[in-house]
């Protein structure tokens, strides 16, 4: 049995991480770098100091300014953001977790609001899949709660994506 002291075992973990030795990331490439070797970076849309996301990135990837993330998930389609616990997960996984978000939908797996809203909101459901198919993108804030709703249930069952946040 292959044993390890405790230094490389932190070693190991902190470098698969990126955090060690130091950042080693730069720039709009790096953040990219980042975000693979971080795998899940978890989105948080407070901002007391920073937000969590700019933090964790600050961290590994010299020169990063707070909007390099989204560049590399909404403009250059890398990543795509999903979850109740909402993170940006890597573009080349979205047909594994689309299995995921079809079982939200369709099975005893997951939220059980989810299914609810499905139920409950059937009809303004319908509605915005016509909607999206005119104008391609929408908005949550054009929308009362009904239609927000119905944009929550598409996007969390994998039927649509985000385009931007603001």
């Amino acid at each position: 049995m292959l044993t390890i002291d405790i230094e490389t075992a932190r070693r190991f973990i902190l470098g698969k991480q990126g955090l060690w030795p130091g950042r080693r990331w730069r720039g709009i490439k790096g953040t990219e770098q980042a975000m693979r070797a971080i795998e899940y970076l978890q989105l948080d849309p407070l901002q007391i100091i920073a937000r969590s996301h700019d933090i964790t990135l600050h961290s590994r990837v010299l020169d990063y300014k707070p909007d390099m993330w989204e560049d590399v998930t909404y403009k250059k389609r890398k990543f795509f953001d999903w979850g109740g616990w909402l993170a940006a997960r890597p573009m080349d996984e979205l047909p594994y977790w689309r299995t995921v978000m079809h079982r939200e939908r369709d099975g005893d797996y997951g939220d059980r609001r989810i299914r609810l809203i499905g139920r409950e909101h059937a009809n303004a459901i319908a509605e915005m899949r016509v909607i999206l198919q005119e104008r391609d993108v929408v908005s949550n804030r054009d929308f009362e709660k009904d239609s927000a709703s119905a944009l929550y249930y598409l996007w969390q069952t994998g039927e649509v994506m985000t385009h931007h946040r603001e």
